[in-house]
């Protein structure tokens, strides 16, 4: 065989070929560049030399993030270079626990020192947890077999088991985030960082997914972060917008329906003693009062509008628990089709979905003195008719 069919056979042979560690003999320009303190040089170089099929050594990709990326007197673009070729190679070969270039101790100082360095400081940070997160994401797929995932990096890294402190680090840096991304300011500037911080809370959500599934239990780690969450969420967020970035953004059904639950318990004066099921999202719906936002001024009607978003939200994500996926990881969730499974809790009837919501309008009148506007009406309407059509008697 020749020609045409021996070149793209040889083609896919070496498309199939393990990827493979570039010697320090054809790095020897980059080391050179590198003692010289010449990061133009250095990029280019590995540029040139990061194909698919190779990747560098871990030096190499320390030196990327903490010689370049992380340097504050790089200039910004030359650390979104950095960032560009650590993600490249991540494709070309994922980084393992003996491969990554992070650890806990740089996040936990860069996320500290965020406030007090250079203009594009809150750039480079994104860059950073975005590269540590996808190496965490990668790595936790390819060992998502219950063998192979205590090596994994999210193992010895989230794990609410065994470092639940560092998880506590990623809530908090989310809730910074959180209420920096809703912070006045009508400059582009201030805009600019708004929406850097906007993308950092949906990065650390991916963080806690991970903490969520490594330890295979998301039942019981979703009830140990949920409560983490809520108490940070009442301790530190009074205004609306923060709570429903942080509901928002969350990637797990499974931990927003428990974050949820506690919300408007929270919220509800008639305690009682029922799982999460239709009959106590009814007891929320005729129960729970939230507290005005700082926000409203003479609108007082957003907090019931508030009232029926969070219920909305909670039915949606327990319509998913109802079909059994929250309760079990998403390593065994591949594949399956869920099936609507009712408890006893579950089944409600027709004039117990009509009397609380009779109690919702007549709680939300005697606050206002006024009917609720068109719009939230409507959204009742809705969650009402959607009640019904799943009642069993």
């Amino acid at each position: 065989m020749s020609g045409p069919a021996q070149a793209l056979t040889v083609e896919k042979e070496e498309g199939v070929r393990s990827p493979k560690l570039l010697c320090r003999q054809s790095l020897s320009l980059v080391y050179s560049t590198i003692d010289e303190n010449y990061p133009e040089g250095t990029l280019q170089l590995l540029s040139d030399m990061l194909q698919p099929g190779c990747y560098p050594p871990k030096d190499i990709t320390v030196h990327l993030m903490n010689g370049i990326l992380l340097d504050p007197k790089c200039p910004y673009h030359l650390c979104v270079q950095a960032f560009s070729l650590l993600m490249r190679t991540q494709r070309h070969h994922m980084a393992d626990k003996s491969t990554v270039p992070w650890d806990w101790e740089l996040l936990t100082t860069c996320m500290a020192n965020q406030d007090n360095m250079k203009r594009h400081q809150i750039e480079v940070v994104r860059m950073l947890l975005e590269y540590a997160v996808q190496t965490l994401e990668d790595d936790f797929k390819a060992k998502h077999s219950p063998s192979t995932l205590q090596h994994s990096i999210a193992k010895a890294t989230l794990s609410c088991d065994k470092q639940f402190t560092r998880v506590k680090d990623v809530i908090k840096w989310l809730f910074t985030a959180i209420m920096k991304s809703t912070e006045d300011g009508e400059s582009r500037e201030a805009a600019r960082e708004k929406d850097e911080h906007i993308r950092i809370v949906y990065i650390l959500q991916r963080m806690l997914s991970l903490a969520l599934e490594v330890d295979r239990s998301p039942t019981l780690t979703s009830a140990k972060l949920s409560q983490e969450l809520f108490h940070m969420l009442i301790g530190n967020m009074p205004i609306r917008a923060h709570r429903m970035l942080l509901l928002e953004c969350l990637q797990s059904k499974l931990l927003r329906c428990k974050l949820l639950e506690h919300l408007l318990d929270y919220a509800c004066p008639l305690k009682i003693s029922l799982p999460m099921s239709l009959s106590l999202l009814l007891h929320f719906l005729k129960h729970c009062t939230l507290d005005p936002d700082p926000k409203d001024g003479t609108e007082r009607w957003k907090r019931w509008e508030e009232l029926v978003h969070l219920l909305w939200m909670l039915l949606l994500s327990y319509n998913k628990a109802m079909k059994g996926y929250l309760c079990s990881s998403v390593v065994e969730q591949s594949g399956r089709v869920g099936t609507l499974v009712y408890k006893q809790d579950d089944v409600v009837s027709k004039p117990a979905v009509h009397e609380a919501v009779e109690a919702f309008l007549s709680r939300s009148q005697a606050d206002l003195g006024q009917a609720l506007p068109q719009h939230v009406q409507e959204s009742l309407t809705y969650l009402q008719d959607y009640l019904l059509d799943v009642c069993q008697c």
